[in-house]
Order: C-alpha cells, then sequence, then structure tokens
C-alpha cells in the first residue's frame, strides 16, 4: 500500500548532497540532494507550474568507480524549494527500491562513500579488522547459543502443552454453582399460588396453589426447619407442574453441587471422559456426574443443556464453599486422544 504524499518531514529524513542521476522521461537531471523520501534536482531557471503533480516511474541512477547502481521509484513532482531546482517526492517511500536506497545513504553518512566529481568512491577499511578477544567473543557466542535454545525449547514447550491441553480437555460454558443442601417442593399442578407461609411449622400449610380447575392444593411443611423460598415465586406468582416453590434444610449443613451440561459434555462423561471441579479458589476436584430424573426430562424436551448432579469425594468441599462457584472441566487421556485419531483415518 503506498504512503501517502505528506509521509515527508526534512526534520526527520537528512537531505544529503549524494550524487546521482535522474531520467524523466526524455530529461536527464543531476541531482542536488537526496533523502530517502525525496530526490532534488537541478534545472535551468523556475519550475513550469504544469509540472506540478506530474506523475512517472523514474530512473534513479548512481555512478561508482567501474560500475552503476539503477532505481525505478515511481515519483510526483511536488514544487520546488527555490529557483533552479525542482522536488521529486517518492510515491511509496516504502517501495522496492527503499532497501537499496537506504543502504547508500547510510553508507554515505557512514563516510563509507565519499563524492568525487559526480562519482561515488568506497572509503571504507580495505580489509578485515583483526580479530580481538577471540576467547571472550567464542563465549559471548556460546552464552548467546544456550539462550536461545532454551527459549526455543521453552516456546516448544508451551505450544505443545497448549496444544495437548485443546486436545485433551474442554469447559462447559455454564457455571457451577456450590450451595447448601436442601430438599425442594415443587407445584404438582398448574396454577396460581395462594398461599405462601416460609415461618411454618411442622405439619403447617407452607404453602397452597390453586389449580386451573378450581382446586385448592395445600402442601404441608414435613420438619421443623429453615425454608428458603425460591426466587421469583410469590403469592399470586403462576407456576407450572415441578416448578421449584421452595427448598427445606435440615439442621446439619451438607453440600450439593449442580449445574447444567450440555448434552455434547454428557455424551463424553458418559463415554469415559473424566469430571473435574475447578473451583475460583485454585481447587480441581474430581467429581461424579450423577444423572437424575430432571436430566433424563430435559433430555427427552430436547434441551441443549440438561441439569446434572455433582458428587465430589467426600470432605473435598466444606460448608465454608457454600456460596462458591467454579467450572466443570472434562478430561481424557493422551492415550485416548492418539486412539481415536489413529481410528478416524480412512
Amino acid at each position: 500500500m503506498p504512503m501517502p504524499q505528506d509521509f515527508i518531514y526534512d526534520a526527520e529524513h537528512p537531505v544529503l548532497p549524494i550524487p546521482f542521476k535522474v531520467y524523466l522521461g526524455e530529461h536527464k537531471l543531476d541531482g542536488v540532494e537526496l533523502s530517502v523520501t525525496a530526490a532534488y534536482v537541478a534545472i535551468g531557471g523556475d519550475l513550469d507550474p504544469a509540472w506540478k503533480g506530474h506523475k512517472e516511474v523514474v530512473k534513479l541512477q548512481f555512478d561508482f568507480q567501474g560500475f552503476s547502481v539503477t532505481l525505478f521509484p515511481e515519483i510526483v513532482v511536488s514544487g520546488a524549494r527555490h529557483t533552479g531546482e525542482m522536488s521529486l517526492q517518492f510515491m511509496d517511500p516504502a517501495g522496492a527500491h527503499l532497501p537499496q536506497l537506504r543502504y547508500i545513504i547510510n553508507s554515505f553518512i557512514a563516510g563509507d562513500y565519499v563524492s568525487m566529481g559526480g562519482l561515488l568512491a568506497y572509503s571504507g577499511p580495505t580489509q578485515p579488522k583483526a580479530p580481538k578477544g577471540v576467547e571472550a567473543g567464542a563465549s559471548k557466542f556460546r552464552l548467546r547459543s544456550i539462550a536461545v535454545a532454551v527459549m526455543s525449547l521453552t516456546l516448544i514447550f508451551a505450544t505443545v502443552n497448549v496444544l495437548v491441553s485443546r486436545l485433551t480437555q474442554s469447559f462447559e460454558p455454564r457455571p457451577v454453582f456450590i450451595e447448601r443442601t436442601g430438599k425442594e417442593m415443587k407445584a404438582t399442578t398448574a396454577g396460581q399460588v395462594a398461599y405462601l407461609n416460609p415461618a411454618a411449622k411442622k405439619g403447617e400449610v407452607v404453602f397452597s396453589i390453586t389449580a386451573n380447575t378450581g382446586d385448592e392444593l395445600n402442601f404441608q411443611l414435613p420438619c421443623d426447619c429453615e425454608v428458603k423460598v425460591t426466587e421469583g415465586i410469590f403469592e399470586g406468582a403462576t407456576v407450572l407442574p415441578i416448578d421449584s416453590i421452595l427448598s427445606f434444610f435440615e439442621p446439619t449443613v451438607g453440600v450439593k453441587v449442580q449445574t447444567q451440561i450440555s448434552i455434547e459434555g454428557l455424551s463424553k462423561v458418559m463415554s469415559g471422559e473424566r469430571a473435574y471441579l475447578d473451583v475460583t479458589d485454585g481447587r480441581q476436584i474430581p467429581v461424579d456426574v450423577t444423572i437424575t430424573s430432571a436430566t433424563n426430562a430435559a433430555s427427552m424436551r430436547g434441551d441443549l443443556f440438561v441439569p446434572v448432579m455433582l458428587t465430589p469425594a467426600e470432605g473435598a468441599l466444606t460448608p465454608a464453599d457454600i456460596g462458591k462457584t467454579a467450572r466443570l472441566r472434562l478430561s481424557r487421556s493422551w492415550l485416548d486422544v492418539s486412539f481415536l485419531t489413529s481410528s478416524e483415518k480412512p
């Protein structure tokens, strides 16, 4: 992509009196000064305004003793700095001509090239310098080689680790909730919540539902225990069968883990992949995925995500973990990946 024409800045790119010639159409012009963005050539008198804005591919020639270097940049006549001169701005300063032009300019700045009657002559050293500190240089080279090897091995290891992780592990998108163990009381029919009493005692009516048929169903609390009403449930709320109304908790505090797993993830677990609970505090806990009646019902409905219970090892989770979240990670061994890859080949 060509650089914009206003890329040139005199303060940023040195303008040097390097001898060169420019062949512009049928005109052969002597160069006055040169930079990586523009060439300045000598003309007779003032610049004809008709030339301004003219674009053309020109021949830029540098004559050395015994040979020449020729470049073919595309230029636009941008005007003149003063009488007797014309400014040729390179249309694409970063074009194919840039490496050779930059080498000539840098060599001229370094003093390797000098101008001699319109020619460029080499003024650098004629023979290589005698080696100094050969042993020290060899030590630095060995250290550099070792550093490069270590960095290369580190990058290779990191790349292999990422590839193996992607092949052997996957995360379920739904979050995992660590909650207090309790029992749910659900609606048995479609209707409207007519009565709700979270402070009910054992044997008292804890909620009532007025069914769509007109019947009123009363539900008693089976124990003296703590009651938590399901979010979104209130007197007057409309419910459907198996909608959760409330949960009640025994005096002893237990921990349960539940989430929704994708059908694909459930198939992986049933095929033998191991499940892990990655808790936000950094722990990785093996769990068993337990299928319930709610799992079967959701699957039969064609849901893409189905509810499951996750059972960790005894003592892996404590009441202090209640309220924390986690992610469900599925993992299979590298041998399983190798076997599947080879068996899928035709």
